[in-house]
């Protein structure tokens, strides 16, 4: 889950961050308030594949011993000290621009008549790049990401974690780009016999009881 442990330039926090930082009768959570895009101002935050980060508080205010259980307890995070990061400079937004182009010109689209939380969905093989095309006709459409991030196993309580409406993922050591449709400028590379995957909630049981988070 991407959002929570940044590392940033002191010159950005004192000089833009802390002179509009809530105060304390805003109630605001501070990581919230980060991610609005008045702070965000179309930046993103490079995302480690495996976090350098763990979450270890059980309860707080919106945080209790189910919650941790479920989203955070397993969660995998890198202990290995002095890791000597590579091709940095892939990760600024002209070359990334580059390299996420050329990932989506190699990829090969799947399958999307089979159901995509199924483990055959994607194929058993390695080191290869696919892409599936996903509907979200708007930032607020989530319902398919939602439910695809269920299958996957990552954060799906709300929509994180994508760069211009394209998540990169590895999956059985393959490289997976998830296309939404129609809001990533890279919808553009949906082939037209392509129809985007789209996924509903499950119905809920009438009477049955409501998780209170």
């Amino acid at each position: 889950m991407p959002g929570l442990g940044w590392v940033l330039k002191k010159s950005l926090y004192k000089d833009e961050l802390e002179p509009k930082w809530p105060t304390p009768e805003k109630l605001w959570d501070w990581d919230m308030w980060m991610r609005m895009p008045e702070q965000r101002k179309g930046r993103e935050c490079i995302i480690p594949d495996v976090s350098r980060s763990y979450h270890f508080g059980i309860i707080g205010l919106n945080m209790n011993g189910y919650f941790h259980e479920v989203y955070f307890k397993k969660h995998k995070f890198n202990t290995v000290p002095n890791v000597q990061l590579k091709n940095v400079g892939s990760l600024k937004k002209d070359a990334y621009e580059v390299e996420i182009q050329n990932l989506l010109k190699e990829a090969e689209v799947l399958d999307h008549t089979k159901n995509p939380c199924e483990d055959s969905f994607l194929p058993d093989s390695e080191g290869k790049i696919y892409v599936m095309f996903i509907k979200m006709e708007s930032e607020t459409d989530t319902s398919t990401w939602t439910e695809l991030a269920k299958c996957l196993h990552v954060w799906d309580l709300d929509v994180r974690g994508y760069h211009r409406g394209l998540w990169r993922l590895f999956r059985k050591r393959n490289h997976v780009l998830v296309v939404a449709v129609p809001i990533s400028p890279y919808s553009v590379r949906k082939p037209a016999n392509v129809t985007p995957i789209h996924l509903e909630p499950p119905p809920k049981e009438e009477g049955a009881p409501v998780e209170q988070m």
